[in-house]
């Protein structure tokens, strides 16, 4: 009987019903299958399995239907009556399933589906669908916010890049119609050098050659710092050593510079390199 239908289902030369029988325990080939479950198969060519397939799931619509209008309609009607309200429930959806089977040749197998959207258990109560509906579009509105904070920084991290290297990345989010901002790149130094650092001079040259001698100085504290470094190898060591004479050297031409110049201004020399580097030998 239809009432004990459970499923209809095909795959490829395969065809098989499952339904309840309470009088037989389960011998389904589902691990999880429930009890009393029966499934009983047949097999044929592909073509016609699938077209079996279609005309059950026709006949079982047909009951639903059915079962559907004895429920909504109590009054007694003739079967003629019923006979054409059935058809003409059920042939459209017939026409459209072989319409889809005809279309689609690359279906191997059904979905197992018998519910109809139509029939009494799939009913849904307008106020559940509007709630749903509701639902629906407030998880919409909330991902839509979001989606656009994330385009902005997006946005900001893209924009940055550019200022760092001068273009701009292809992941900029763009509207339609929209151009790339035109972004400048960026020009500066790692880090930066306290204001206070820097001696106020009248000179400008001389104000130029105290500056280039205070960046020099941190770079000859970071070969310091490079070349003390433990567990290095010969050859690393032995370079890096190389680079802080040479950071040191460059060091002191830089204040012999200053010197000279501030003798010709008519003003005392310094002693900056021994000052910068206690205890350091300078070459």
């Amino acid at each position: 009987q239809w009432k004990q239908l459970e499923n209809l289902y095909f795959r490829e030369k395969k065809f098989a019903v499952e339904v309840h029988d309470p009088r037989r325990i389960s011998v389904s080939r589902r691990t999880f299958g429930q009890s009393g479950l029966v499934v009983q198969t047949w097999y044929a060519n592909t073509s016609l399995i699938k077209s079996i397939w279609v005309m059950a799931i026709s006949q079982h619509q047909f009951y639903l239907d059915r079962k559907q209008s004895k429920a909504k309609i109590p009054s007694a009607r003739s079967l003629d009556d019923i006979a054409m309200d059935l058809t003409e429930m059920g042939t459209p959806k017939v026409s459209k399933m072989v319409t889809l089977e005809a279309k689609n040749q690359l279906i191997m197998a059904s979905n197992g589906s018998l519910i109809s959207s139509g029939s009494q258990d799939s009913e849904v109560s307008e106020e559940q669908k509007k709630e749903k509906i509701m639902e629906l579009k407030k998880k919409e509105k909330l991902l839509q916010e979001k989606l656009l904070q994330k385009v902005e920084e997006l946005k900001k991290i893209c924009l940055r890049e550019a200022e760092l290297t001068g273009k701009m990345p292809k992941e900029y989010p763009l509207g339609a119609g929209e151009e790339p901002p035109q972004v400048r790149r960026r020009v500066g130094t790692a880090f930066k050098l306290d204001d206070n650092l820097l001696p106020s001079e009248e000179d400008p040259t001389l104000q130029d050659l105290e500056s280039n001698f205070i960046i020099h100085q941190k770079l000859v504290e970071a070969a310091k710092k490079l070349a003390s470094e433990p567990d290095l190898c010969k050859n690393v060591k032995k370079k890096r050593k190389q680079e802080y004479a040479d950071a040191v050297k460059k060091l002191q031409e830089i204040e012999n510079s200053i010197n000279e110049y501030r003798i010709k201004c008519g003003k005392k020399p310094t002693q900056k390199s021994t000052l910068a580097l206690p205890g350091e030998r300078i070459p």
